[in-house]
């Protein structure tokens, strides 16, 4: 996705856009969702999670400016890592800082599309998506990639949005949303009125998010899921002014009422690993025959009208 690249190259220099998640009081809700204390970031829960366990040879993909990588590193989780993202600005930038930290022997940033991986199989014990595979159009193809370039015994870490794709959003969906954000006293409002929560500007984003878990259970098994909220905070947050320290609790409260609910989490942490033998065959299969057949089916669709 041209016009996506594009987007981000400009975005990692210029930022026009933040995560809910950028502000500490919402990061500490998300960190106590996920490991019970909001000091633990979820790094520290995977690494309190895997048990002492570390990684030989680790892929990030979607590595942004590089932040993962070099905290990886750090911790010593990993030996080497591989991370690619479709912005070139953003690969110069973390390569040039994972230089300057001394990292370069250990890690190695490269650019490549989402949507074509060319992966090596049988290569890596840990692949890792940070924020990135809601980005992903081929689905299907990048985790039939994922899944040939682990090895047996790998593991697959995503922190990701899951919620209502780009195409899913409409007056409807929103309107739940409008009824709270239109309930504020309007000095907090930042905008007159709340819109759909997709970046327009970014072709690639949430453009098949609510796929996401259904398309990693064809060939990975769950093995850890850690939901931590965000399907009203993530859409109503950025579109306020700073907020009293009693409204923030409020808010937080009424995102807990709706997840109580029933509500389904737009934000999550997975582990899976590579499903084995058999239902590994048919996995594969299943990403390489599924998109090939609804491509027939719209054509033949097309054809017919």
């Amino acid at each position: 996705m041209r016009d996506a690249t594009s987007f981000w190259d400009r975005e990692v220099v210029q930022p026009q856009h933040s995560s809910w998640l950028h502000e500490w009081w919402l990061r500490e809700y998300a960190n106590t969702l996920i490991g019970g204390d909001m000091a633990l970031w979820p790094m520290d829960w995977l690494e309190r999670w895997l048990g002492g366990r570390t990684f030989e040879r680790a892929l990030t993909i979607g590595c942004g400016t590089g932040a993962l990588e070099r905290d990886l590193v750090r911790r010593n989780l990993v030996r080497t890592i591989d991370a690619f993202d479709g912005s070139i600005t953003s690969v110069a930038i973390a390569s040039k800082t994972a230089a300057a930290e001394e990292m370069q022997s250990r890690i190695r940033y490269f650019a490549a599309d989402f949507n074509a991986p060319a992966l090596p199989k049988t290569t890596y014990d840990l692949v890792l998506f940070q924020e990135s595979a809601h980005h992903v159009l081929r689905l299907e193809k990048l985790f039939h990639a994922v899944l040939r370039a682990l090895k047996p015994d790998g593991l697959v870490y995503l922190d990701e949005y899951v919620g209502p794709s780009r195409f899913e959003w409409n007056e409807a969906m929103i309107e739940p949303y409008r009824r709270i954000y239109d309930s504020l006293d309007p000095a907090l409002r930042a905008v007159p009125k709340l819109e759909c929560p997709v970046m327009i500007a970014d072709p690639s984003e949430a453009v098949r998010s609510s796929e996401i878990e259904p398309q990693l259970a064809v060939g990975f098994d769950i093995v850890a899921r850690r939901p931590y909220g965000g399907n009203l905070l993530s859409v109503i947050y950025p579109a306020l002014r700073e907020l009293p320290d009693a409204l923030r609790d409020e808010l937080i409260a009424e995102e807990q009422r709706w997840l109580a609910a029933g509500a389904p989490t737009f934000s999550v942490i997975i582990v899976a690993r590579p499903k084995r033998g058999l239902r590994r065959l048919v996995g594969c299969a299943n990403y390489w025959l599924v998109p090939k057949m609804k491509r027939v089916r719209s054509f033949t669709t097309l054809k017919a009208t």
